[in-house]
């Protein structure tokens, strides 16, 4: 999901090393004090006639002597100075030449901070080190070997046992120094220690072996920025089966971006303040200190921060013990942390205040915050369900939180919602802060699933922990399932798992899934840019979905069983997906059932895409139906990732439930398992008038198709008794035809057809599902000539229900979740339709609402709709409302008010607005780095906007790029959110055009980009004018 930096600094090496380079070059590491004393020493003359005793000879001689003293005292000192091993990092990310950090003269001190180097002793050093890695790599040519620090995974012939690590952070210049010290199990035998290390500064490397006085010299140390890792060239091998201590000192920067060990600030009081904080996942711990950074090296942690005492420090562990100095520095010591993997190992500096809960079971649970929304109460709610669902979690599955502590901390400024460290999950304000006065129920609902899915992942991923990335779906996959499951623990009436699912998850990622250029949930890592890329919407949506299919399939209490079994088996360690697969599989013979669940899910986790089954009545043979299966993509003529492997060559073991139902109540479902491309079915009570319905409830990873017969008569059945289908399936219906017919599998009008009855429709979910398919239909046709026809056939099939449930009333003093979430959130969904396509009353109503805001100052706007009605004034109302909003986003604190305000700003049909708000958006001052995506892609949502967004963003693409391109999902977000409705055969030329020129990675998200705009290129050729046509006949009857 991101980028890598390509702009690396050579390494500089000391003079020290180049004389080491010299000393390899001639065979040997230098000659010892003895021998170099003999070579370097002047040779007497054994012949008689040549001795000439004068006192100035004598004299001379002696001098000599002395000199040769001196210089062998030199060569003593060196040869014990070349166990540290100085080798400078590929600097500073953004210094000078000068291996120091900037701002080191100004440490206090114990700083351990180097003195500047000349320039020139730099750049000799530098020569030096490239010399002696070509040399060493050359060597490896030789044997015909890959040399292990260029491979992209570590060579496994160590493994860390513990680590070390002891800190001081400077926050005044924004510096830190370090030293680490690791203990090494030796594997295999090798005079290489090779471990990742990156943006740094290494000041000393040693290596000595347990237990056992001296150490082993060390040759040489250097990096190789290719694969971001630092190489200790050793005199000779490390035993096998003896274990080693690597300790290397290091400092580095604490950067002004978004990973590693990066700082923060706020505002308070009129003073501006400043924390520290980490993101590690998955590969940025490296940038904090040398480490094995990959998931399978899990090892015990002891961590010691040293800081100036108006900070406090925090960790994965409690503190220890606290050491205080004279000079107002303070050093917090840490437990020791269980085996944990380096990428949700954390820490911050920060001056934050905290409140307090404590589980049944004794976990200390802190949410830390400024001090003024600590004061407020806005971390309150986010701290009572933290608690409650501690205890969930061990309820469910059986196994205890693993620590004593569990630290929730609220950033201004993070990369992600979220990040769940072990012992110290981090998230941004916007995602844990709540104001209960000023918040709606969906924000509040955003923060609830964020908290549920950062807490599973103390059990899935942190106490069990995927064996590589490749695999990272069996961490979010779960996490994301399970914010369904947990919400719904804490709001049983909200039923998030069996319908918001659907809406949410198995249909949004549908969408992404269905381009040729998707791959498979479980895909081959190999280089870090790899890596990167596994974090998208597949691992996490399309991961959660096979989960919720696995679960109904095998039974919701077998499958718990199995999950406990699971992490049971695996805690403290690392697994596989056939490991899952095993221990499900073993879980259902317990209750006797024989289900080889690896050979199914491989099939949908081992290849890409889904499936559509199409049911086709048999008009020969009674009760006798035709399933087909086929590889679902949304454009037939788009190139498939693999042309190996044609859509036709797509199969998959497919759960299918079915049930038969009619104008007054529907069978019980059967399961069918579909293996093959078609199959016949003998169907019992299968009538005339009898419907069809596959996928009962969604249960399943793919969509269902029908003959057109069977197609109307479930839009028969929807306007006669539409609750005799389930709400869920009613929900799956809607998003199946449309994006059925965006495809070509169906007539444009069969979706259209099917939501005529919405007016009759009183629950949430199948609106929200229309509402999520009409909106990339609507975007598609927004700057058609024609589109006032799709925006009054919309108008009609709202306007009913728009007047039946009206506007809520203002309820500052009502308790924030309401009884009637469903109700509510119905109104609010019929309510932003109605805005969005026009509807007068519902603009009057928006318009009335902020002119009495901006009167009276006093916001009384609903909770729940508020962004609608911000958004809706902004579009309708002249320059001076967009300034008052604009006034107000300066001036609120609330980060929930925030947010909705700022992408209110983007709703302006002011171009001159649009264009000002995109070039405020990269003012970190004025807008954090997180929200200035969010601001870009909601301009180029706007029609009045698309064009100034995807221009800004070919403008802006290097510095855009710069910033976000290692962070996890924020380019392709970024890249998807600004191309996804473009639709000309322009706009698609620029596109590709752009991709020809641009410098940069995000290959796959540009591919995708292509191929979604061919679509809608596609689709607006061949189906726009099917449409309009309908639509025109459709308003005239």
């Amino acid at each position: 999901m991101d980028l890598e930096e390509t702009r690396e600094k050579r390494p500089p090496v000391t003079p020290m090393m180049i004389e080491e380079e010299a000393a390899l070059r001639n065979g040997s590491r230098g000659l010892p004090p003895g021998s170099w004393a003999e070579a370097a020493g002047p040779r007497p003359r054994t012949t008689e006639r040549h001795i000439a005793v004068h006192k100035r000879l004598v004299l001379g001689f002696a001098v000599s002597i002395l000199a040769l003293l001196a210089v062998t005292m030199i060569a003593v000192l060196l040869s014990v100075r070349f166990e540290e091993c100085s080798a400078a990092a590929d600097g500073p990310p953004r210094g000078s030449g000068n291996g120091s950090l900037p701002g080191a003269a100004r440490q206090p001190s114990g700083a351990g901070q180097p003195p500047g180097r000349p320039e020139q002793e730099e750049e000799n050093e530098a020569r030096g080190g490239e010399v002696a890695e070509e040399e060493e790599e050359e060597e490896w040519q030789r044997r015909r070997e890959l040399p292990p620090w260029t491979r992209p995974r570590l060579p496994q012939h160590l493994r860390p046992l513990h680590y070390n690590l002891m800190l001081s952070a400077f926050m005044e210049n924004f510096t830190f120094s370090g030293e680490v010290n690791v203990q090494l199990e030796v594997l295999n035998a090798s005079r290489y220690i090779v471990l990742h290390a990156h943006r740094m500064h290494i000041e000393a490397v040693r290596v000595a072996e347990d237990k056992l006085a001296g150490g082993v010299r060390v040759d040489r140390s250097f990096f190789y920025p290719q694969t971001q890792v630092f190489v200790v060239v050793l005199n000779r091998s490390l035993e096998v089966q003896k274990s080693y201590n690597l300790k290397i000192i290091y400092n580095a920067l604490i950067e002004n971006e978004l990973l590693g060990f990066f700082r923060s600030s706020y505002v308070l009081h009129g003073e501006r303040r400043f924390l520290g904080v980490t993101q590690f996942s998955p590969t940025h711990a490296r940038k904090a200190f040398p480490c094995f950074d990959e998931p399978i090296y899990k090892a015990t942690f002891k961590i010691s921060i040293r800081h100036q005492a108006t900070y406090l420090s925090l960790s994965n562990m409690p503190v220890e013990t606290s050491v205080f100095e004279e000079d107002g520095w303070v050093t917090d010591h840490f437990s020791q942390t269980p085996l944990m993997s380096t990428y949700y190992l954390a820490w911050a500096v920060c001056n934050f205040t905290y409140r307090e809960t404590v589980t049944k079971s004794g976990v200390v649970v802190r949410l830390y915050a400024r001090p003024d929304a600590i004061r407020r109460g806005s971390g309150d709610y986010a701290l009572n369900i933290t608690r409650r669902l501690i205890e969930f979690y061990e309820d469910y599955f059986k196994v205890p939180y693993s620590l004593p502590k569990l630290d929730l901390l609220a950033v201004p400024k993070h990369p992600y919602a979220a990040m769940e460290n072990w012992g110290l999950s981090v998230f941004v304000e916007q995602r844990i802060l709540l104001d209960p006065s000023i918040s709606s129920i969906s924000y509040l609902l955003d923060v609830t699933m964020v908290i549920v899915h950062e807490l599973c992942h103390q059990w899935f991923g942190d106490l069990v922990t995927p064996v590589w990335w490749e695999d990272v779906w069996l961490k979010e996959g779960f996490a994301h399932y399970f914010e369904f499951v947990g919400t719904d623990y804490l709001y049983p009436g909200w039923n998030m798992e069996k319908q918001r699912f659907l809406t949410d998850v198995l249909h949004e990622v549908m969408l992404l899934d269905g381009l040729a250029s998707s791959h498979p949930v479980s895909q081959e890592v190999q280089q870090a840019t790899d890596i990167d890329r596994v974090f998208d919407w597949i691992a996490y949506k399309k991961g959660a979905a096979l989960i919720r299919m696995l679960a109904n399939f095998m039974g919701h209490s077998v499958f718990q069983m199995g999950l406990q079994d699971y992490l049971t088996i695996h805690k403290y360690g690392n697994a596989a997906r056939n490991d899952l697969w095993n221990t499900l599989s073993k879980a259902l013979k317990r209750v006797g059932k024989s289900v080889n669940i690896q050979q199914v899910m491989d099939q949908w986790t081992l290849q890409m895409g889904y499936p559509v089954i199409t049911i086709l009545g048999n008009e020969t043979t009674d009760n006798v139906i035709v399933i087909s299966q086929e590889r679902f993509v949304y454009d037939i003529d788009a190139k498939p990732k693999d042309p190996a492997l044609g859509d036709s060559s797509y199969l998959w073991q497919i759960p299918l439930t079915i049930a038969v139902g009619n104008t007054s109540h529907i069978s019980s479902e059967a399961i069918i398992w579909v293996s093959n491309k078609s199959e016949h079915h003998k169907i019992p009570a299968l009538e005339e008038a009898s419907w069809l319905l596959g996928n009962i409830n969604q249960t399943g990873y793919f969509r269902v198709n029908y003959d057109i017969r069977n197609w109307r008569l479930l839009i028969n059945q929807l306007t006669r008794n539409h609750e005799v289908i389930s709400v869920s399936n009613r929900a799956g219906l809607i998003d199946d035809a449309f994006n059925l017919a965006r495809a070509g599998y169906l007539p444009q009008n069969i979706p259209l057809e099917i939501i005529r009855y919405l007016s009759e429709e009183k629950d949430f979910l199948p609106w929200h599902a229309a509402s999520r398919a009409l909106y990339p239909l609507d975007k598609l046709l927004d700057r058609a000539e024609n589109y006032n026809v799709f925006n009054e056939y919309i108008l009609r099939q709202v306007a009913s229900m728009y007047l039946k449930l009206g506007w809520p009333m203002n309820n500052l003093n009502k308790s924030l979740v309401q009884a009637s979430y469903q109700h509510e959130e119905l109104r609010r969904e019929v309510i932003m339709l109605a805005c969005s396509f026009g509807n007068k009353h519902c603009h009057q109503q928006a318009a009335t609402l902020i002119s009495d805001w901006i009167s009276s100052n006093r916001n009384r706007i609903p909770l729940n709709v508020r962004d609608i009605v911000y958004c809706t004034g902004v579009s309708l109302m002249d320059e001076d409302v967009w300034e008052f909003i604009w006034m107000k986003f300066h001036s609120i604190t609330a980060v929930s008010e925030k947010k909705i305000l700022l992408e209110a700003l983007t709703c302006s049909d002011d171009r001159n607005l649009l264009n000002r708000l995109l070039n405020l958006s990269l003012n970190s001052e004025v807008v954090l780095d997180q929200d200035a995506i969010d601001v870009i892609i909601h301009v180029a949502r706007n029609p009045h906007g698309r064009d100034l967004a995807w221009k800004f963003f070919r403008e802006k693409w290097k510095i855009l790029n710069a910033r976000y391109g290692e962070a996890l999902f924020m380019n392709s977000k970024l890249i998807s959110g600004v191309t996804e409705f473009l639709n000309t055969e322009e706009e698609l030329r620029e596109l590709k055009n752009f991709i020809k020129s641009y410098e940069g990675g995000a290959a796959v998200s540009f591919s995708r980009a292509v191929e979604t705009v061919e679509a809608n290129v596609r689709w607006k050729k061949l189906y726009k004018e099917e449409l309009f046509q309908w639509l025109r006949k459709s308003l005239t009857h």
